[in-house]
């Protein structure tokens, strides 16, 4: 029996740019900000943002559901013998060698991207105080967290969804799995997870907007 996954969690820092000016904002948010404002854009850049991340974690969501199933099959194999000249040593530094790549590789990578995200994701949300200046750090966090959410369960859903996938994929030579060599995304395009962004923008109400 397949193990369960277990989906790594992403846990963003509290939003810590609400009351500050722009000369306050750390440098990379001000840049940023900049550039967008030379551009005339707003939703534009959310939604882009939402789309980049997505498909910045393909790879990533790909190699860790790769890995789960390599291990698992590995740890089968040992049980039956394949190969025949492997020992229980070449197994085991097998098996060290997948999770020293998920540890220092792929779950740092992660976390680069999703931090990345939060930079430009924040700094929108800055950018929106503009009609809501009657709001308290509290509400800033409630707003920041209600429109960050969905997206966050997107990119979990996304990663089961590519396990659930691999899963069902049909057995080669008993349980000698193969990667597939292509990523897929069973959710196409991410324009509904967009909508959702520019709707849940109204925010708490506070009645200024």
């Amino acid at each position: 029996m397949i193990p369960p996954f277990s989906v790594p969690v992403y846990e963003p820092l509290p939003y810590a740019l609400s009351g500050l000016s722009f000369t306050q904002l750390p440098i990379r948010t001000q840049r940023y900000l900049l550039d967008i404002a030379e551009n005339e854009l707003y939703f534009g850049p959310a939604l882009n943002h939402i789309a980049e991340l997505f498909n910045d974690l393909i790879g990533n969501d790909t190699a860790l559901v790769n890995m789960r199933y390599e291990a698992i099959v590995m740890a089968r194999d040992l049980q039956i013998g394949i190969p025949p000249q492997a020992t229980a040593q070449w197994h085991l530094a097998a098996q060290k060698k997948r999770l020293h790549i998920v540890l220092d590789t792929l779950l740092p990578e992660r976390e680069l991207i999703f931090n990345e995200f939060m930079i430009k994701f924040d700094a929108l949300v800055w950018l929106d105080q503009e009609g809501r200046r009657k709001y308290t750090p509290d509400d800033w966090k409630r707003y920041r967290d209600a429109l960050l959410k969905p997206i966050l369960d997107q990119t979990s859903n996304r990663l089961v969804a590519r396990d659930e996938y691999v899963k069902n994929l049909p057995v080669i030579n008993g349980y000698n799995y193969r990667a597939p060599s292509l990523p897929y995304s069973p959710f196409g395009s991410f324009g509904t997870d967009a909508r959702s962004w520019r709707s849940a923008s109204c925010g708490p109400d506070s009645g200024e907007d």
